[in-house]
């Protein structure tokens, strides 16, 4: 259970396919202002908002927001991973053109995105199981 929710198969079905897409908008700006447009916590709420309101003129109210929650995951983990990059984002942008940036690694270096892939793929498994029910969040054995 996560955040007092108990996922089912079902919304996994919406949510991760959800999740994975939110992840590859914020590079839709790569032509034009890279890393400055779509990259940064404003558009990340703005598109989330709309992913809210699209769902829930078709879904439950309780989905509606685990297919937003789903949205904002996905998308918030991509800026975080392009923070470890040697450019960083313009997490406040339009308030400041300021990059921000946790490491300076290249983003075409195969052994960093190697390990940061497979700490994502690490963290998506663990929100799966614990949205799902598989494993508790905060539960001692």
């Amino acid at each position: 259970m996560l955040w007092g929710l108990r996922a089912n198969v079902s919304s996994l079905l919406v949510v991760v396919p959800i999740a994975v897409t939110a992840t590859l908008i914020p590079d839709m700006d790569l032509r034009k202002a890279h890393r400055l447009l779509l990259h940064n916590i404003s558009a990340a709420a703005m598109f989330t908002i709309l992913v809210y309101l699209a769902a829930s003129k078709n879904l439950p109210n309780w989905l509606a927001e685990l297919a937003a929650l789903g949205f904002l995951l996905g998308y918030v983990s991509h800026l975080l991973l392009d923070m470890f990059t040697i450019r960083g984002v313009a997490l406040l942008y339009p308030l400041s053109r300021r990059f921000y940036r946790l490491a300076r690694l290249r983003s075409n270096d195969p052994r960093a995105n190697t390990v940061l892939k497979m700490a994502s793929a690490l963290l998506t498994a663990y929100s799966v199981a614990a949205m799902s029910g598989i494993i508790r969040v905060g539960s001692l054995p």
